[in-house]
């Protein structure tokens, strides 16, 4: 009797997923490439928020209005720049809140900042929003 051969036996071979990552990869670069083509212009605006209604005794204290000519009042009491550190006390408060007018030139604020006697105080600004029929 003869002894059937058997075949030689050949290593597994490992299987290759590079391939289906390749698929996969271009795949979602096409999705990408579709879906942002189909986005239009007016879906990705921001709106962005606006006070609408807010009472002026409810600002925060203390407060410079600054007019479009210059004048200052803090707190509704008439005050000059070079008084504006008196006025605010001994201890001066860790921040002045600034509401200026939108016809004040840059200048004037930037003056404001650099004044040697408010010096650690922080200036916040606050803002307003006017009703398109409400203004002058």
């Amino acid at each position: 009797m003869r002894a059937a051969r058997l075949a030689p036996h050949r290593p597994r071979r490992q299987p290759d997923f590079s391939l289906a990552i390749v698929n996969i990869v271009l795949l979602l670069v096409f999705f990408f490439l579709i879906t942002g083509s189909l986005v239009q212009q007016g879906e990705t605006s921001v709106n962005l928020a606006e006070t609408s209604d807010l009472p002026l005794e409810r600002l925060p204290r203390p407060l410079l209005l600054i007019d479009r000519q210059g004048g200052m009042a803090l707190d509704g009491q008439a005050v000059t720049a070079d008084r504006l550190a008196a006025a605010l006390g001994q201890t001066l408060p860790e921040a002045l809140y600034v509401l200026a007018d939108s016809a004040l030139t840059a200048d004037r604020l930037m003056a404001l900042t650099t004044r040697p006697d408010l010096q650690g105080v922080s200036l916040r600004l606050v803002t307003l929003h006017i009703r398109p029929e409400a203004r002058p």
